[in-house]
């Protein structure tokens, strides 16, 4: 099956290396993309701002929602082969222009998360140095970081990325190890594991715990991003939807553990002052050597979701330049290794610039990070509605109307909506249920909205000038079946 399925790969012309990604690799690309142990960083804490003592219930029904939207992904993932993947998948079901505002989104989502990332490797590269004897906050060791965390991801993903992928899961295994170490010696320290406060809500507010959501969704994106690989992967009618459901599930719980432990091991009030929770954490509870440890598991995570975020990244801009809804300089890979090299550094260098940038403006790195990783929540949210209310009308065109899949779309994609929306109407509408949104946080979803808007206009523009083009759309790279997609483009013209 492998064998043929390369062949089909050859011959329909897609220019990304053979299928040598294995189910480990697919699974690593997701898991390194949602950068599980960098998440329970700092994430926590933003949620705790919000949700205090629920914010292990925002994650909790994150939890849920986004097992929605990955079940309604895997739809897709078992039928359709594809670089695009949420691009592609969306224009199947729902047609070009929806399938562009998916892709558009998407590639806001894992350029912000880029930059959160590059940001955090700053953020706890220079907390390492600093414990070697290095005086903080030294602009050239931070400007060196910031080059290293944004280029060095870049370099690794056009040489080899079946490698980078098995460095970027053992990076992040470890890292994972460790703080569920540190949540064990939480409840050991405390002499058990119930804490009332959490579970009695105390203090908690029901619009806080929504608003939460937010960034509590931000640490799964990336869950999706193994669909990127649909032409890469072994077998990937199974690993990649394996990847996309096994990884959003295993690492929901994993988020759940510690956000709870966290603020089980600091208390409300202590934990509402930390500025790196996690080690910290390991000092409150006797494991001070440990923090040393975490530190340097948080900075490899952070580096690995970076790598991460241009892999997924990067065949997101391949895939709209293939078919015409962006540049053709997009289309152009390696000799060697046939990745996407200037799809990779196109992502890769704004990601480096643009944090750079903030902060010698004067931003701070800490809640830079933060605005950055709620803006591309916003932009994988669009994508993650619109694969949501895709994934039943697609099995309807093909003959396999399944009634849950329409329960399960229509509640994931208006439950995306609902989340951004109690998070734009306290800007728009003052009220009494959910906080408002402090500076510049109230303009985020106005930045999100021109960004869809912008998409909005270029699309349009390419329609009315180049009809051709949106009615081939999604049609190129489908491994899986060729014959289909041309059927289609066919149909459309």
């Amino acid at each position: 099956m492998a064998a043929a399925q390369t062949d089909l790969a050859v011959n329909s012309g897609i220019t990304l290396q053979k299928r040598v990604l294995g189910f480990p690799e697919v699974l690593a690309q997701s898991v390194a993309n949602m950068a599980p142990s960098a998440a329970m960083a700092l994430l926590p804490l933003f949620v705790f701002l919000d949700a205090g003592n629920g914010a292990w219930l925002s994650f909790g029904i994150s939890i849920v929602i986004l097992l929605i939207v990955a079940y309604c992904a895997a739809q897709f993932a078992t039928r359709i082969n594809s670089a695009g993947s949420f691009y592609v998948w969306v224009t199947r079901a729902l047609g070009p222009g929806s399938g562009s505002a998916a892709g558009w989104g998407l590639v806001l989502g894992y350029l912000f998360t880029g930059i959160a990332c590059v940001l955090g490797f700053e953020i706890y590269g220079d907390n390492l140095l600093v414990g070697f004897g290095l005086s903080p906050g030294n602009h050239v060791v931070r400007g060196l970081l910031y080059v290293v965390g944004g280029l060095a991801p870049a370099i690794m993903a056009v040489s080899d990325i079946k490698i980078s992928q098995r460095v970027a899961f053992i990076l992040e295994s470890v890292s994972v190890t460790i703080i569920l170490i540190l949540c064990i010696a939480v409840y050991v320290h405390n002499g058990g594991v119930i804490d009332t406060h959490q579970l009695s809500l105390t203090g908690a507010k029901p619009g806080g715990i929504v608003v939460g959501m937010v960034l509590a969704i931000f640490a799964f994106v990336g869950f999706e991003s193994a669909g990127a690989l649909g032409q890469e992967a072994k077998n990937p009618s199974r690993s990649v939807p394996r990847a996309i459901i096994w990884s959003c599930g295993i690492i929901g719980v994993f988020y759940l553990i510690v956000v709870y432990a966290q603020i089980y091991g600091f208390g409300d009030a202590a934990f509402a002052k930390a500025s790196a929770p996690l080690p910290q954490l390991a000092s409150v509870v006797g494991l001070g050597e440990l923090g040393h440890f975490i530190a340097i598991g948080i900075t490899c995570s952070m580096f690995a979701c970076a790598l991460a975020c241009l892999t997924a990244g990067s065949r997101m801009l391949l895939s709209l330049g293939h078919d015409g809804l962006l540049p053709k300089f997009f289309t152009h890979t390696s000799k060697h290794t046939h990745a996407p090299s200037v799809a990779i550094w196109a992502v890769a260098i704004p990601m480096t610039v643009i944090p750079a940038a903030y902060i010698l403006a004067g931003s701070s790195d800490a809640v830079l990070s933060s605005e950055e990783g709620t803006l591309a929540t916003y932009g994988f949210m669009i994508a993650y509605a619109l694969v949501a209310l895709a994934a039943p009308l697609y099995l309807r065109k093909i003959g396999e109307n399944k009634p849950m899949a329409w329960v399960i779309g229509t509640f994931g994609a208006v439950t995306m909506l609902f989340v951004f929306y109690v998070n734009w109407i306290p800007t728009a509408i003052p009220n009494d249920i959910f906080p408002a949104l402090a500076w510049p946080y109230n303009a985020l979803p106005y930045v999100f909205l021109g960004w869809t808007a912008l998409g909005l206009i270029w699309y349009l523009i390419i329609k009315f000038t180049r009809p051709e083009v949106v009615r081939a759309a999604g049609t190129w790279g489908d491994a899986s079946d060729p014959a289909a997609a041309a059927e289609e483009a066919a149909h459309r013209a």
